[in-house]
């Protein structure tokens, strides 16, 4: 893999990342999950980002849902083992994984105004198994800067 552009280290992810298991079972609260604007990843370990481990990359926009609204949909989703499955392909595809491995499942998020332009950024990096192959690619040219009131 190629190295990570210069506005990757700009983003400040939460830290450690979280196992999806600890919002199911309320062993961690969704409190945690700020109420705001950013992106998240799930990925399958606890370690640095990278192709292999990256599942999905989503965003929030803060206008019509916050993180913690956002990633609440997936949580409630892992939780309910049956019924009808979501139209969204990313959520039943991170839902199988969950259901197969449920351990192996890690969120982390980082807080950001520009979520859209950092998701499709991040979509193009990692090529996420679970997110769609027609997601645009918006964002930043690898050499650029994050401005910092971008981020929060």
């Amino acid at each position: 893999m190629t190295s990570m552009p210069r506005w990757f280290s700009d983003l400040r992810w939460c830290d450690p990342p979280v196992p999806v298991t600890h919002f199911v079972a309320n062993i961690v609260s969704r409190e945690l999950i700020p109420l705001g604007a950013g992106i998240y990843v799930f990925s399958t370990d606890d370690q640095a980002l990278t192709a292999t481990n990256v599942l999905y990359v989503g965003k929030a926009d803060g206008a019509r849902q916050t993180l913690r609204l956002r990633l609440g949909v997936y949580f409630r989703r892992f939780a309910r083992q049956t019924g009808k499955p979501s139209k969204h392909a990313g959520l039943e595809c991170l839902c199988t994984t969950y259901q197969k491995t449920p351990n192996a499942l890690f969120v982390r998020w980082a807080g950001c105004v520009v979520a859209r332009e950092i998701e499709g950024e991040l979509i193009s990096i990692f090529n996420p198994a679970c997110n769609a192959k027609d997601e645009h690619r918006y964002g930043y040219d690898e050499d650029e800067l994050i401005p910092a009131e971008y981020l929060y």
